[in-house]
């Protein structure tokens, strides 16, 4: 996963087009996935009040739509998958 993530970086410091400045992070988070039981861990690498970069950790398949936490689903941001490289997504935050 490693080698991912890294490789992503590579690719994202020659090809900046965002306008908006991510903030950098390593940080633990948790998905809900409406209509399924349970939760799934993933790490989120970079966040922006738009929208944030995540590891997923092997999951196989996303919904277009899912909840974001930081704090066992105290609060939560519900997200709209944008991209996908492999293990790596950008999401973007829904009003």
């Amino acid at each position: 996963m490693t080698e991912v993530l890294d490789r992503h970086d590579q690719w994202e410091s020659a090809f900046e087009r965002r306008s908006m400045a991510r903030t950098k992070i390593a940080r633990s988070a948790l998905l809900f996935f409406t209509g399924q039981t349970g939760v799934r861990s993933c790490a989120v690498r970079d966040i922006t009040n738009l929208g944030a970069g995540i590891c997923t950790r092997d999951l196989p398949a996303l919904p277009l739509n899912f909840e974001l936490s930081f704090d066992n689903f105290r609060t939560g941001r519900m997200c709209q998958l944008i991209w996908r490289d492999g293990d790596f997504v950008g999401v973007a935050f829904e009003n």
